[in-house]
């Protein structure tokens, strides 16, 4: 994912608009797309989709952060 000072940011939880261009500390964060309505149709624009914050400060192995993506759906 690319995050730049105008990337839009979403929580996945509530569906809040956060900071652009700023990911909270210790989250888990993908790269996902809004629909936006225009007057020629809709399109899907860029942003970044923050799943879950992690407790700060903790040690995370990749099988807990796997589980995070399985419980959204992203994990193959």
């Amino acid at each position: 994912m690319i995050l730049t000072k105008s990337t839009r940011v979403f929580d996945a939880e509530t569906g809040d608009e956060l900071p652009r261009g700023e990911a909270p500390a210790w989250s888990v964060c993908v790269s996902s797309t809004r629909i936006k309505k225009f007057p020629g149709g809709e399109f899907g624009m860029p942003c970044i989709l923050v799943l879950k914050r992690l407790p700060e400060g903790g040690s995370h192995d990749k099988l807990a952060l796997n589980e995070i993506l399985r419980d959204h759906g992203l994990a193959s």
